[in-house]
């Protein structure tokens, strides 16, 4: 288990035992609602708090913690429950030091995951997958998240790592990969490395026993339109992308939305003939704006 594991282990555990707190209040013969908590909280412009620390999507502040266990009647589990949140916050006061070392580190704590799932689901709108990159695309991507991060600069073991992650994709797991049109237009790399990329992506757009790839058109209408990007790892597991930092779901309910959300995006992608016609048009418009 990776420390980011261990980090959204311990987020869901606090999560399950807050959300367990307030289903556990009853207030004039009910059980507390979270527009009820939030009221009590004096969260009401802020209900949505409650929905993201619940399912460890947002880490409640030690002044949360306590306020959560007033509102719900738990006054005697604050010391508890303050405790694990500070116990959170060092293991991600640790995460950040590892993350200091270096993307190459972070990089290569994926490579057991990707070799342990035996089936992946991607989404993702702005940009190619890593296990679908060339090595320029790679190089790039990850360049730009060190400097936006100011992580220590160790690219090329990052880029290393991530070539050797699309080792996975031989064998017998099955990747299921989303990619929303922009991805296919926006300039991660010059347009010579560019075209490269969109050849490398028309190459999983033919009949392949483990990998597909799905575009969505923009001039789609999708039915759902999720923010940020994700990866369902065998159903047991999603990860999400966040601007500070990524996250781990697994409650069975939470995978069962993104799941579904999945699968109502496939519906809307195109395939084969029809996707490589995308991947067709944003060359030819590489070529015209050099």
């Amino acid at each position: 288990m990776t420390s980011q594991d261990k980090i959204m282990e311990a987020r869901q555990a606090l999560a399950d035992r807050l959300r367990e707190l307030r289903v556990n209040r009853i207030v004039a013969g009910r059980r507390m609602t979270g527009d009820r908590l939030a009221e009590a909280m004096g969260w009401s412009g802020h209900k949505a708090r409650i929905y993201k620390i619940e399912n460890a999507a947002q880490l409640p502040s030690v002044d949360d913690v306590r306020t959560w266990a007033i509102a719900c009647g738990a006054e005697d589990q604050i010391p508890e429950l303050i405790a694990q949140t500070r116990y959170i916050d060092a293991m991600y006061a640790q995460w950040r030091r590892i993350e200091r070392t270096g993307l190459g580190e972070i990089q290569q704590a994926f490579k057991s995951l990707y070799e342990r799932t035996k089936e992946l689901r991607v989404w993702q709108h702005s940009a190619i997958p890593g296990l679908l990159q060339t090595e320029d695309y790679a190089r790039a991507h990850l360049a730009t998240i060190i400097d936006f991060r100011g992580i220590p600069d160790n690219l090329d073991r990052a880029v290393d790592a991530r070539l050797e992650q699309q080792e996975s994709l031989a064998g017998a797991r099955r990747f299921m990969f989303l990619l929303g049109e922009q991805a296919l237009r926006t300039p991660v790399v010059p347009p010579e490395a560019m075209d490269a990329q969109l050849d490398r992506l028309a190459g999983f757009t033919h009949d392949s026993p483990n990998v597909s790839l799905g575009i969505l058109p923009g001039t789609a209408r999708p039915p759902v339109m999720p923010p940020e990007n994700f990866w369902v790892y065998d159903g047991s597991e999603v990860r999400v992308d966040g601007v500070a930092a990524q996250f781990r779901l697994r409650k069975p309910d939470d995978i069962a939305i993104y799941e579904r959300t999945f699968g109502e995006l496939a519906d809307v992608c195109v395939y084969g003939a029809a996707a490589r016609a995308l991947l067709s048009d944003a060359r030819r418009a590489l070529r015209v704006d050099a």
